[in-house]
C-alpha cells in the first residue's frame, strides 16, 4: 500500500514538474523578444551624446568673478562664445574651458618647475 502511494505521489510530482517546465519554457518564448527588444533600447540610450551644457551670465559671474559689464564687454569683442535666446546668454563650458586652456601658461610653469628639479 505505501509503495502504491509511493508511485502516484511520483506520477504526480512529475507531471507538476513537467507542466512548470513548459510554463517555463512559455513564459521564457514570451519575454525573450522583449528582452532582446529592451537590451537594444538601452545601446542606443548609451550610444545618445548628452547635449552641450552652458554657463549662464550668473554662472561667469559666480566661478570666474566677471562682472556684468566684463561679460558684456567680451561678448562685444567677440573674446567670449555665446548663444542667445530671448534674452538669456548661454556660453557653452567645453568651449569656455577651451579658452581658458588655450590662453594659460600652466605648460610655462610646469616647464620651469621641470627644468629647475
Amino acid at each position: 500500500m505505501t509503495t502504491k502511494i509511493c508511485w502516484k505521489l511520483f506520477f504526480r510530482l512529475s507531471q507538476y514538474q513537467n507542466k512548470t517546465i513548459d510554463t517555463m519554457k512559455e513564459t521564457n518564448e514570451t519575454f525573450e523578444p522583449v528582452i532582446k527588444l529592451l537590451e537594444e533600447l538601452k545601446t542606443k540610450i548609451d550610444n545618445v551624446q548628452s547635449p552641450k551644457r552652458y554657463y549662464r551670465n550668473k554662472h561667469l559671474k559666480m566661478y570666474f568673478g566677471l562682472s556684468d559689464n566684463t561679460i558684456l564687454s567680451y561678448r562685444d569683442k567677440n573674446l567670449l562664445p555665446f548663444t542667445k535666446i530671448g534674452d538669456i546668454y548661454y556660453y557653452p563650458i567645453a568651449e569656455i574651458e577651451s579658452i581658458l586652456v588655450k590662453n594659460s601658461n600652466f605648460d610655462l610653469m610646469n616647464n620651469r618647475l621641470n627644468q629647475s628639479a
